[in-house]
């Protein structure tokens, strides 16, 4: 797999754990707090300890989909070809 290709996978990946994060979020923020999550935490209207939890809860999923997929996908990287990717390895 060249540089190439794999830059292209890992865009791939990252564009479809943004969309599993989304989900994720929105399903552990109804399971948590029985309603759905705020359409913008932003919004002044909102209320300002629903934003900060809001942005905890889904800073926190990012970050572990977002992770979880790059290791994976490094690991099935080096498997195959023997070595890190350059990214990686530098």
């Amino acid at each position: 797999m060249s540089d190439k290709l794999w830059s292209l996978a890992t865009t791939g990946a990252a564009i479809g754990a943004g969309v599993l994060a989304k989900k994720v979020t929105e399903g552990t923020w109804k399971f948590v707090t029985g309603s759905n999550s705020p359409s913008n935490p932003e919004d002044p209207e909102v209320n300002w300890g629903e934003a900060v939890m809001f942005a905890l809860v889904s800073g926190a999923v990012v970050q572990l989909i977002k992770v979880t997929v790059n290791h994976k996908s490094t690991q099935a990287y080096a498997k195959r070809k023997g070595h890190l990717p350059e990214s990686v390895a530098a």
